[in-house]
């Protein structure tokens, strides 16, 4: 399940590529948003969760159960202001872990650890914006990397063409 630090870098990058930033509005999507990906923990897939995608304004827009499989399945529907954020609530689990979709086209997010640091910073930092998603990412692989995580985990899943703005 671990990915290289390259992927991860990539995936990081690409948060901040179709962000907004705390000056402009946020952009909605005009038809159904459909995401798809994984729920990991440090090591394994989690195969029971409540996912929920919450819109830029913290309105639940959308939600699932994982049934026994780590793959979930939400559709946004039209309208949904960006960024969302998605949670997966994990039984016993203190706090949900988190990740950001930052455009409509996005069709692929895993949810996981390294996720959950992202969004958890950037928000700490003022919210999801351009520059603090990128800070955020940025602190994430270096906090991975000095604490013995893999610094490729799992967790950064998309569409580079899409998601990342087409930055390979």
């Amino acid at each position: 399940m671990k990915r290289l630090l390259p992927t991860l870098l990539l995936a990081t990058l690409g948060l901040t590529g179709c962000g907004e930033s705390s000056s402009t509005t946020a952009a909605s999507s005009a038809a159904e948003t459909r995401i798809t990906g994984l729920v990991l923990d440090d090591e394994t897939p989690v195969t029971q969760a409540r996912i929920e995608a919450a819109d830029r304004n913290g309105k639940v827009v959308a939600g699932t159960e994982l049934g026994g499989d780590a793959h979930y399945r939400l559709a946004l529907p039209p309208g949904t202001a960006f960024p969302v954020v998605l949670s997966a609530r994990i039984d016993g689990a203190a706090e949900p872990l988190k990740a950001a979709v930052t455009s409509d086209l996005v069709s692929e997010q895993d949810i996981s650890p390294v996720t959950t640091l992202v969004v958890n910073t950037a928000l700490k930092l003022g919210g999801l914006s351009e520059a603090n998603l990128a800070k955020a990412a940025g602190a994430a692989i270096s906090q991975r990397k000095s604490t013995g995580g893999s610094g490729g985990s799992a967790g950064f899943k998309g569409d580079p063409t899409k998601q990342y703005g087409g930055w390979h």
